[in-house]
């Protein structure tokens, strides 16, 4: 038997590490010594970017190494983060990366949830944005938060989240409840041009926009019925659910308002007590390199953090933030404080909807 059949799991994780930050290869004698009889979980979010993610990184990671991977279907676009904080606390976690938002990411962190991982270990950190990789994994999955509007109803397309209000749109207008403090931060940044505080001015602008309002959606596919069907022709949304829809003959749009735009990134972490802490990392690594990245940009329009990945222009348009340059034009978001504030603003948010 060969010295390469020998090498330790952990040195065949290195290699496959850098062999994975280029294009995809054949399965080599190295990568597929990963496979014996290990098994990666991971969460994974629904629908259209579940979808993506398994067909163009889960899929080929594993025919790659071998390594058998099972997926554990997030519903909606969080993990159920107290659920994970109790197995981890019990040391127990069912899964080896689980991918979030960033203020289930701040939740985490409070709670060390997750195992630090080493730049050492992620060969592909080295072509990432530094502002994009944490203490505990990369931020990946950039969407980008704008408004959507029907192309055969609104015949001048509207430039700022004001338009939101216009009169005209009386009964046709929707906001999502499921980020209900991004639309507490959209409604800021018409009524004092900044996100925060959110406080009786934010609740006033809502109220403002109340008779514009059809419906409030919890899920990116019901706000993509209601743009299918045209029960409502405009809403703050995230490009990946506006684009595929238009290519399906839709006919809408999305723009990136004036008063600013909000550009929101997932970090892929590895919770503390992982069973398979190596293959967690050889397939966070794998998912940051060009390939994957650039699956993602073509099936959904979501950016990457890789400054190798090249957009062409019918996708850079779609992707929103395709530089450093336009990524610094999104509006920053102080996750600490939206943590801190949530369950308040939530009641807040309920009341006012019940009023």
């Amino acid at each position: 038997m060969s010295d390469k059949m020998n090498m330790s799991r952990r040195t065949a994780l290195k290699t496959f590490g850098v062999a994975a930050a280029g294009a995809l290869a054949a399965p080599s004698v190295i990568t597929r010594s990963l496979a014996a009889g290990e098994t990666l979980v991971v969460y994974n979010f629904d629908g259209l970017l579940g979808k993506v993610i398994k067909d163009h990184w889960i899929d080929p990671f594993s025919q790659t190494t071998g390594v058998k991977v099972e997926v554990l279907t997030m519903q909606g676009s969080s993990p159920p983060m107290a659920k994970i904080k109790a197995q981890v606390d019990a040391g127990r976690p069912d899964a080896d990366v689980i991918p979030m938002q960033m203020p289930d990411y701040v939740f985490g962190v409070r709670n060390n949830l997750f195992q630090t991982i080493d730049a050492k270990d992620m060969p592909e950190y080295a072509n990432l944005y530094p502002d994009y990789i944490t203490p505990h994994g990369p931020k990946l999955v950039l969407w980008s938060y704008g408004l959507a509007y029907n192309t055969d109803k609104i015949k001048t397309a509207p430039t700022a989240w004001a338009d939101l209000w216009d009169p005209q749109y009386k009964g046709k207008a929707a906001l999502n409840e499921a980020l209900f403090d991004q639309a507490l931060q959209m409604a800021n940044l018409v009524a004092k041009g900044k996100p925060l505080p959110v406080d009786d001015a934010t609740f006033a602008a809502l109220t403002r926009l109340r008779p514009n309002l059809a419906t409030l959606w919890t899920t990116g596919a019901q706000a993509e019925q209601l743009l299918r069907t045209g029960e409502v022709w405009i809403m703050p949304v995230w490009n990946g659910r506006v684009y595929p829809l238009k290519d399906q003959g839709v006919p809408i749009d999305f723009v990136s308002p004036k008063e600013g735009f909000f550009t929101r990134a997932d970090p892929f972490c590895i919770p503390r007590g992982a069973k398979n802490p190596d293959l967690a990392k050889a397939f966070i690594n794998f998912s940051c390199t060009v390939a994957p990245q650039q699956a993602l940009a073509k099936g959904l329009f979501y950016a990457s953090p890789n400054q190798k990945v090249v957009y062409p222009p019918e996708i850079a348009k779609r992707v929103v933030v395709s530089t450093r340059e336009e990524l610094a034009r999104a509006v920053p978001e102080d996750f600490e404080v939206i943590v801190d504030n949530l369950p308040d603003w939530r009641r807040r948010w309920d009341a006012w909807k019940q009023s």
